[in-house]
This record gives structure tokens, C-alpha cells and sequence, in this order.
């Protein structure tokens, strides 16, 4: 199988003087100790930095909800919010409920075995990003070792993903569907890989979902829900129930 990234130009943005604002969305299932780690590492981002990042973190009906941080360094402004139902897979739902509530201007969506390095976040915040086009990122394994680009991990505007239609919810309770929204970013964007890195932290801990196996075949139906659309489909958006968790 390709590397759904193969034919994709690798660039490097260049710097400008005025920092933008962007609003990093996570979703979280079942990952209380990696959240801690996340939370430490974004604690120890620059002042100059936190100022203009602001954070969603979105629990997919976790059977033990997430718990916000009681005390935290503020900047980075960060919001929890909880879907009240445990669907398989719905992280979709997740990262549009972040969209949702994020700060216009521009989104990183990744997922919380991906962390941001300080590097990386100067380069999005100083970045001349372009705001027509989709960014994917380069990656790193945290022992070091580079490895292919997230399939699933972005930095686009708020309007650009809403332009799209955000994730379809109908698709939620199956597993690998990530490939479906990169198909309708197609003809809505040019999408580039960045040199700038992201490094994985896969199965470290609660880094990642093990709850629901991959790959069942219960996820095949995906492709006959994809077929059945008609002309004038839109992507099902927010249509779960959800809150916003207090501090």
C-alpha cells in the first residue's frame, strides 16, 4: 500500500516577525497519565509562546472522565470538554467539538500520543503559513528515529476545516476512517508536508486507546456508509451530547 503522503511536497514556511494565534485540539480516551505528561510539556512552553496558544482537550466518553488540570501556569488558556456517551472510535466527534470551540485562526489537530515540541510551536506561531492550504507535519518516534508523516495530525484555519465540513460523525464506532477527510480536503486545498516535527509517543503508557482492537470487521461497513451518500451529502457534525468540564 502508498504512503498516503508520498506525492505530497515536503516545505519549509518561512519566519515572520508577527506571531499568529492557533488552538491545539485533543481528543482523550482513557489517558490520564499521558494528559499529565502533556500538561507538564505545555507548562514548560515560553511565555512569548503560550501567550498565543490556546488548547481544547475534548474526552470521547472515557469511563473515567478527564480530570482538568487544578492548577495550572496560564498561558496556555486550556478547556476541557467531555462527550457525555462512549461510541467506539469517535474521535471525530471529538475534534469537532474542538473546532467548534476553538479561537479563529488556525488549528493543530493531532492526537495525545503526538506532542508538540517547543521548535515546532515557534515555527506554527512565527510561521507564514498560508491559509489556503493544509499542513501536515514531519514526525519523529520519541527515541529519535524520523518515521512517515501522521495521517491524522493537521494545522489548517478554523474556516478552512468548517469550508470542508469537519469530521463525519455518521462514521463514528468504526475503525479508519481518517483517510475519508483527507479525500474531501482534496479539492478544497493544496496540502503540504512540513519539515517542522512532531514527536509520537504511541502505546507509552495511556498514550494510546487500547480499549477497542483495530482493524475488526465490524469497520469494513465504512465503506458501504461512504457509498450510500447522495448528492448534496453533508458531513453529520455535533451531534452528540457534550459539556464543558470546570476546572
Amino acid at each position: 500500500m502508498a504512503l498516503w503522503c508520498r506525492d505530497l511536497p515536503v516545505v519549509t514556511v518561512p519566519r515572520r516577525e508577527t506571531p499568529k494565534g492557533v488552538t491545539l485540539v485533543l481528543p482523550y480516551y482513557d489517558n490520564a497519565v499521558f494528559f499529565a505528561t502533556q500538561l507538564g510539556r505545555w507548562a514548560t512552553y515560553p511565555h512569548e509562546l503560550a501567550t498565543h496558544l490556546s488548547i481544547v482537550v475534548v474526552d470521547d466518553g472515557s469511563p473515567v472522565p478527564a480530570v482538568g488540570p487544578s492548577v495550572f501556569p496560564c498561558p496556555p488558556a486550556i478547556r476541557l470538554f467531555r462527550i457525555e456517551i462512549d461510541v467506539r472510535w469517535n474521535w471525530l466527534a471529538a475534534r469537532n467539538i474542538g473546532a467548534h470551540h476553538a479561537d479563529d485562526g488556525w488549528l493543530l489537530l493531532t492526537d495525545m500520543d503526538h506532542v508538540l515540541p517547543e521548535a515546532t510551536l515557534r515555527a506554527i506561531i512565527f510561521g507564514q503559513h498560508d491559509p489556503r492550504m493544509i499542513y501536515a507535519f514531519s514526525r519523529r518516534e520519541h527515541t529519535g528515529d524520523p518515521i512517515a508523516p501522521h495521517s491524522a495530525s493537521f494545522l489548517m484555519t478554523r474556516e478552512l476545516f468548517w469550508t470542508i465540513g469537519g469530521y463525519d460523525e455518521a462514521l463514528a464506532g468504526y475503525y479508519g476512517t481518517d483517510g475519508e477527510f483527507r479525500r474531501r480536503c482534496a479539492p478544497r486545498a493544496p496540502m503540504r508536508i512540513l519539515t517542522d516535527e512532531l514527536i509520537r509517543y504511541e502505546y507509552v503508557g495511556d498514550s494510546s486507546t487500547t480499549r477497542y482492537q483495530r482493524k475488526q470487521p465490524i469497520d469494513a461497513k465504512v465503506k458501504a456508509i461512504i457509498a450510500a451518500r447522495r448528492p448534496g451529502w453533508t458531513p453529520r457534525v455535533l451531534s452528540v451530547p457534550y459539556h464543558e468540564v470546570a476546572a
